[in-house]
């Protein structure tokens, strides 16, 4: 089941990506088509890869908590909260990224995913914990994508080169809102999450948890910092593409490096400590 809905979703993401790219090219007076088409495929492959993520990561007595299946599930996150938000907002360039991304993420995990670990046993605290982890990491993934995205914006529009990408991307004003928007939210769930993790922590050095904690705390920071210099100095543009993009980059060194050493190199067999 696992391996056919990760194909399945593979290929739905594909699809929905060649509809969105089309459209992003078609002429900007022309009637939009194939929205119908890509949201119900946009839809279904958040579906399937759903499926995948939920069999991948969850046992009858217990979670699976290696690199791959959380990487999995962050990513069904990200791709289910973009397609979404697509209804309310014009981020077609930003969905564009989301559904590769997606469809190479599912793919690299399927490929990639040893044997499953024993699954561990988790106690409801924790588990909010990891919830709100997973949450933070995909709304902050989303921010990461759509600084990318106005950074893009902003240097096409220094060297007045128009095209697909550039026409498809609202006012940058709006982008820039967008952003911020994004970071808030992102924000907040990661504070809960570090305040949450906070609470179980038994050994700080045994259960590896020191350098992930130093990265966070930097992510955090840095997020922090960014949030208080859009209120207080304006920040915005460059400065906020910089900053979200120096958090992002600790997000990933706490977590993804990290569990990548604890996992691929040192071969810890738990995990998710």
């Amino acid at each position: 089941m696992h391996t056919l809905m990760s194909c399945l979703a593979i290929a739905l993401y594909l699809s929905a990506a060649i509809l969105q790219w089309r459209a992003m090219r078609a002429p900007a007076d022309s009637a939009p088509a194939g929205a119908g088409p890509l949201l119900l495929l946009s839809i279904a492959a958040v579906g399937a890869h759903g499926i995948a993520a939920f069999t991948g990561a969850i046992a009858e007595n217990g979670l699976y908590l290696g690199l791959l299946p959380m990487i999995s599930m962050i990513m069904w996150f990200v791709a289910t909260l973009t397609v979404f938000r697509s209804l309310h907002a014009p981020i077609a360039s930003l969905q564009l990224m989301v559904l590769i991304a997606a469809a190479a993420i599912v793919g690299i995990v399927t490929i990639a995913a040893p044997g499953p670990a024993q699954p561990q046993q988790v106690a409801p605290g924790l588990f909010a914990h990891i919830v709100l982890s997973v949450l933070a990491y995909s709304v902050l993934t989303i921010a990461a994508l759509q600084a990318v995205a106005l950074s893009l914006q902003e240097s096409r529009l220094r060297e007045h080169r128009f095209g697909a990408v550039l026409n498809s991307l609202p006012p940058l004003q709006t982008m820039d809102s967008m952003l911020f928007e994004m970071i808030s939210v992102g924000f907040v769930l990661l504070s809960l999450a570090v305040a949450a993790g906070a609470l179980y922590i038994e050994d700080f050095f045994g259960q590896h948890l020191a350098h992930k904690t130093v990265f966070s705390m930097a992510a955090w920071a840095m997020f922090g910092t960014l949030l208080i210099g859009r209120r207080r100095h304006g920040w915005r543009a460059g400065t906020a593409v910089r900053w979200t993009l120096w958090g992002f980059g600790f997000l990933l060194l706490a977590y993804v490096g990290s569990q990548w050493v604890l996992e691929f190199l040192v071969g810890d067999t738990n995990p998710g400590r």
